[in-house]
């Protein structure tokens, strides 16, 4: 393992937030654990923020079976903070770096809602001075999770595409990467956020709860949008097909919901409309990463809108992305002593 040189030795101990059982949010706890130690191809994080996404309420609702098997089960997908060690020499980063990274939660349970945090450094990318912790941690789940389906669902300049869930952390990012693709953008949310929207690049901003948004749209893209991106759930929008053109795509991001709800493909087939299923892909994590961060030092991609509450309060920031009362992204901050209450 290395070290920087005159960094304090590594610690015994960490605060965590353990998932105690699979009860839901609540059933978060705090606890001491031992340091975690990178092995090969691995940092070791200090942690100063993390992303609250929906598949954290989902995990501890029980309802990721991978994460089943590992005791302890420390929470957290993803966020950002500062290289502390090195499991070996040949990883191309060093003590000191500033770094976002997808956590490993889902290959050993080592999440990042704690005070230390290891990684694949294939699973994280450095930062520069010009982004901050906060706006790096709001990036990794629900920015890889947008390229993805903009990239699988075939994107090109001058082509319209539709955001379902425009105000979220995926969504809003989303806007942004499909405008820096040349693409043309129309987006729904509440009509309280529908000036979010537009000032996200959104040519079109559409309130969900009118009962004429759909005609609107028709009027912007006759035939229907080349691509939808729905960000929320089918249960959200009735008949897609009726608001793609014939031939064109449906991208829908992955829920992890038991229940959920999948478009009629046979109306899909019908309409010659081709249907892609899109998560944050661990294979292309770190070009992600690294794409998105160069975008925001160019000032081409902004984070989200973003909330920060301290871990303490992370069982509350779960419960309130869980009931979709957040807009934009939602974060925990980590490093400070009162953040843990």
């Amino acid at each position: 393992m290395t070290q920087q040189d005159g960094m304090t030795q590594h610690p015994a101990e960490m605060r965590a937030m353990l998932i105690d059982g699979f009860a839901g949010p609540e059933a978060i706890r705090q606890r001491i654990l031992p340091a975690p130690r990178p092995g090969p191809g691995e940092l070791l994080v200090r942690m100063s923020a993390a992303g609250v996404n929906p598949a954290d309420w989902k995990a501890c609702a029980g309802w990721l079976p991978f994460l089943r098997g590992f005791d302890p089960l420390i929470a957290g997908f993803d966020g950002a903070g500062t290289v502390i060690a090195t499991g070996d020499a040949s990883v191309p980063f060093q003590p000191g770096d500033r770094v976002a990274f997808m956590s490993s939660i889902a290959i050993d349970g080592r999440g990042s809602w704690a005070e230390l945090a290891c990684c694949k450094a294939a699973h994280a990318t450095r930062l520069p001075s010009s982004v901050s912790f906060m706006e790096a941690a709001a990036l990794p789940v629900p920015g890889t999770a947008a390229r993805e389906a903009l990239i699988a669902g075939e994107l090109s300049r001058g082509e319209t595409l539709l955001v379902n869930g425009g105000s979220g952390g995926t969504g809003s990012l989303a806007i942004q990467l499909a405008k820096d693709m040349g693409a043309r953008v129309a987006a729904t949310s509440s009509a309280a956020n529908l000036d979010l929207l537009r000032s996200l690049g959104a040519e079109l901003a559409l309130d969900y709860r009118d009962a004429g948004w759909r005609d609107a749209l028709r009027q912007w893209s006759p035939g229907g949008v080349d691509l939808l991106l729905d960000t929320v759930g089918q249960q959200s929008l009735a008949e897609p097909h009726a608001l793609i053109r014939q031939g064109g795509r449906l991208a829908g991001i992955e829920t992890m919901i038991p229940d959920e709800i999948l478009p009629d493909m046979a109306a899909l087939e019908q309409s010659g409309i081709r249907y892609i299923r899109a998560s944050a892909n661990f294979i292309s994590l770190g070009e992600h990463l690294r794409a998105m961060v160069a975008q925001m030092d160019a000032k081409r991609l902004a984070a989200p809108p973003y909330t920060v509450l301290p871990i303490s309060r992370a069982a509350e920031a779960m419960m309130r992305v869980r009931d979709g009362h957040v807009r934009g992204k939602l974060l925990l901050g980590i490093d400070g002593k009162e953040d843990w209450g």
